[in-house]
């Protein structure tokens, strides 16, 4: 019953805000997910693995919608762009957690009530975007497994040693429940919410290192969707200058984007310096990567011709060259 009354109350605050049936209210999705706690996890593992599965039987929900929203539109997406995409723009509006004791072990159960909704965003363009779609999404789950890494080794330390890790593993969450959420709000051209979420996070002082770093990268990655070029470059420059690695996030990422943001500019040589930079911190697996260097390479290698030969690449059609 409460689970009606709060979908109900959910939708009536929807519609208020909608004007006179300007387009329909966002589809609501309600998904439950269920873990039984182990001798070797801590409520909080147990947690997370229950809202991990909630969410999973959420996106397959929000999954269906994109599918029938996109045949209604004319053009079809394949099973991995629908799941992608329905994970891009699913929002939690309501999480309900609830433990319960069943046989002498406690099972977690999670409860969420999320909204999906394409309204404002463009599918095709975001299902079209893959590359930049796989990369966020692999970020994304990098984050997780250093989570996951980092709560393992809570769950090995003895009593001394969890007092300091459990203090950052909760940092850690935090921190990453940031970054997940910003990547998600760029994947759905939110890119203001975004820009907001993370200079509030640049506010404080105490954000340090590669975690300031990589809030730079984020936020620069959101004004460059914007066509912000200037503000892009700034936050890339500040991420460069503040003490990082790049063992914890992929920082190394704003040599891509300010080279792209240089070869659109038509400075092929510092695009070719920063991609560069980019490809060597990388995994050499990046094939979008590896063509962007290549072409503003051969840019920066015409540039140099015409620069030797004074014409400034114009050519003479009076000219016949006979092979």
């Amino acid at each position: 019953m409460l689970k009606q009354i709060l979908r109900a109350a959910l939708c009536a605050l929807m519609l208020a805000v909608v004007p006179g049936g300007a387009y329909a209210a966002p589809e609501i999705i309600e998904a439950d997910g269920v873990y039984m706690m182990g001798d070797n996890d801590t409520p909080k593992s147990a947690r997370d693995a229950a809202r991990n599965e909630a969410m999973r039987a959420a996106t397959e929900q929000a999954g269906v919608y994109i599918e029938s929203t996109s045949e209604v539109q004319g053009w079809a997406l394949t099973r991995d762009e629908i799941r992608t995409v329905a994970a891009a723009i699913l929002r939690v509006l309501h999480e309900e957690v609830t433990p319960e004791l069943v046989g002498g072990a406690w099972r977690y159960r999670v409860h969420l009530v999320c909204a999906v909704d394409a309204e404002g965003i463009d599918l095709r363009a975001l299902a079209q975007n893959k590359a930049e779609i796989a990369r966020l999404q692999k970020e994304r789950d990098e984050l997780k497994q250093q989570n996951d890494a980092l709560l393992a080794r809570y769950e090995r330390a003895d009593a001394a040693e969890k007092s300091a890790i459990g203090a950052q593993l909760a940092e850690t969450y935090k921190q990453n429940a940031i970054f997940d959420d910003t990547a998600a709000m760029i994947l759905r051209g939110e890119t203001d919410h975004a820009i907001a979420d993370l200079s509030l996070l640049l506010q404080d002082p105490s954000v340090t290192g590669d975690v300031r770093a990589y809030a730079y990268v984020l936020r620069g990655r959101a004004y460059y969707d914007q066509h912000s070029s200037a503000l892009a470059l700034a936050d890339f420059t500040a991420a460069e200058r503040t003490p990082h690695t790049n063992s914890t996030y992929p920082i190394w990422r704003l040599y891509e984007y300010r080279g792209m943001i240089h070869y659109a500019a038509g400075d092929y040589e510092d695009a070719v310096n920063d991609l560069m930079s980019a490809w060597d911190a990388s995994d050499k697996t990046d094939n979008d990567l590896w063509m962007r260097l290549r072409r503003a390479e051969r840019k920066a290698e015409q540039e140099r011709r015409h620069a030797v030969r004074g014409d400034g690449g114009a050519r003479s059609w009076g000219v016949v060259i006979v092979p």
